[in-house]
């Protein structure tokens, strides 16, 4: 399953360490160095996060970029693999901008 990586643009802003994931297309989560309000010091967060509910085990932290986009991909394999062909037409959602 492929998974791109794009960086995240808000109100024309590109943000530093910070990626939209895209998969067919379209945004299927989120990773970013989470330096702010971290009681542990910086760490990579992820989270997959498309219309529907997700499971707990839909989001995460680790040390590096790598681990991040390891442990996305696995959630968001086994998250889609869950999806009925009607949730798959939902999810993803939103396109790169």
């Amino acid at each position: 399953m492929d998974l791109l990586l794009r960086k995240t643009v808000i109100g024309g802003d590109t943000l530093q360490n910070d990626y939209c994931v895209i998969h067919e297309g379209r945004s299927a989560g989120r990773i970013r160095l989470a330096d702010v309000r971290s009681w542990q010091g910086p760490v990579w967060t992820w989270n997959v996060n498309p219309p529907l509910p997700i499971p707990s085990w839909c989001n995460g932290s680790t040390d590096s970029l790598e681990a991040a986009k390891d442990e996305f991909k696995a959630a968001w394999e086994r998250f889609y693999a869950s999806l009925t062909p009607e949730h798959k037409i939902l999810a993803p959602h939103r396109g790169p901008r």
